[in-house]
């Protein structure tokens, strides 16, 4: 059994044992380092999480890794990174330089108008509104009815993924989308009167 199969089933044993949140709070970016004949070093994040794992699960941990493999008899916790797995390639078979800048400019430009700068997938009508991001998308909203002087400046602040640049770039599309149909009076020319206006002259 690897290092990362036999950290899987404890991380599962654990899970069933603990709320999700504290599974996550605990648990998260920890791995098995090294396993020697009676231990094994457990990486975690930092020295919170290392203190807490000694204190309050060490026993635990322990019994369900003694389960899969009974000739451990101790766990050291050091903070670092989990351990990365490299994977080998014989550089001189790949040509990098062009294969990667033509793969990154036909991902990242494809979609982008040159005049503007925006990406063409943003606009109100491609966004998704959830739970997360409903109050973000009406301020949004309410911004392009009244460009300039509501929520002005607005601010947008959340997690990855809830769509903060996505409304910035559909409320800049509405906007050129608004000055391209606004017309300005000539300078020498008078200005049109509406229907209700020439009524009452």
């Amino acid at each position: 059994m690897t290092n990362e199969e036999l950290w899987k089933a404890v991380l599962g044993e654990m899970e069933l044992s603990l709320t999700k949140a504290n599974f996550i709070t605990w648990f998260r970016n920890t791995s098995i380092l090294s396993k020697d004949k009676s231990a094994v070093v457990v990486s975690v994040p930092n020295g919170f999480i290392k203190e807490w794992l000694e204190n309050k699960f060490n026993k635990r941990i322990l019994q369900s890794i003694r389960n899969l493999t009974p000739e451990i008899r101790e766990i050291k916790y050091l903070i670092g990174r989990p351990k990365i797995e490299l994977v080998k390639q014989d550089i001189s078979k790949m040509n990098l330089d062009t294969e990667l800048e033509e793969k990154a400019g036909l991902d990242l430009d494809k979609d982008l108008d040159k005049a503007t700068n925006l990406n063409r997938k943003y606009s109100f009508e491609s966004f998704v509104v959830g739970s997360n991001n409903e109050l973000a998308h009406a301020a949004a909203s309410a911004v392009t009815k009244n460009l300039g002087r509501l929520y002005n400046p607005l601010f947008l602040y959340g997690g990855v993924g809830l769509g903060k640049t996505h409304l910035l770039q559909a409320i800049g599309h509405l906007k050129i989308e608004i000055k391209k149909y606004t017309t300005y009076p000539q300078k020498d020319s008078p200005p049109k009167l509406s229907k209700q206006s020439e009524t009452k002259i």
